[in-house]
């Protein structure tokens, strides 16, 4: 099959953060520790796949969403209720110092994938500013499509926001690569929903909790960085 289209994944495969206050340092400052069963249940992991069609009616639905959930998370740790305003407060500020930045090669393997002739899509499990993010690291102009959850609907793996997304760049599911650093959201899902998905491995990224443990032994292209793509794409 000719490939006509390649999806990135946008944080930990295009882009990383520097100066990003964690929840974890945040809580730390008030002698709390983050357990692994509440991270997963509030801040990743079961989160990934959820729908939220209520809460992406607007900006400020999802604002609200974002911060009922950040508060039901607190209350299941050992934080002081008193201290809950104070915490949320560090996050915010800790996420408006943020810096956003592209990987080393990723604007050149993107220009690649352009001159090819492909049609570049971000699709993202990110929250309502994500084309802010994009733009803050310097991606814009190097994508056609930007889909984030929050417009969509729906996380990764569930299949509609690739739907969302591919019905924007007009491409059938096995035309497309998907590209992506988190082995549930960006392998499974995409796979299932008929994409071939290249999975990214990079040597300074965090553990990834949804890759089983030998991922060699299903198949799937495994890059250290982006340029793996330009190795599996079949262009007209």
């Amino acid at each position: 099959m000719v490939t006509e289209a390649v999806l990135l994944d946008f944080y930990g495969t295009l882009a990383r953060a520097t100066r990003w206050l964690s929840v974890d340092v945040v809580l730390a400052e008030h002698g709390v520790e983050l357990s692994e069963d509440v991270r997963k249940r509030f801040w990743q992991g079961e989160l990934d796949g959820v729908e939220h069609l209520e809460h992406s009616r607007s900006r400020d639905h999802y604002v609200s969403w974002q911060q009922e959930r950040l508060l039901g998370m607190l209350a299941q740790t050992d934080l002081h209720p008193g201290e809950y305003e104070i915490v949320t407060e560090k996050l915010r500020d800790g996420n408006e110092q943020r810096s956003l930045e592209a990987y080393d090669e990723v604007v050149e393997v993107l220009g690649a994938l352009r001159s090819r002739g492909l049609a570049i899509a971000i699709c993202s499990n990110w929250d309502w500013d994500l084309a802010e993010a994009v733009e803050e690291a310097g991606l814009t102009d190097a994508v056609d499509v930007i889909v984030s959850s929050a417009w969509a609907g729906a996380r990764k793996p569930h299949p509609r926001i690739f739907e969302h997304t591919l019905e924007k760049i007009s491409v059938a599911p096995e035309a497309v690569v998907f590209v992506g650093d988190t082995w549930g959201p960006d392998v499974v899902g995409p796979r299932a929903y008929g994409m071939r998905p290249v999975y990214l491995r990079r040597e300074d990224h965090w553990p990834d909790d949804t890759a089983p443990a030998d991922v060699t032994g299903d198949g799937i292209p495994i890059g250290l960085d982006l340029r793996a793509v330009l190795d599996v794409i079949t262009p007209e």
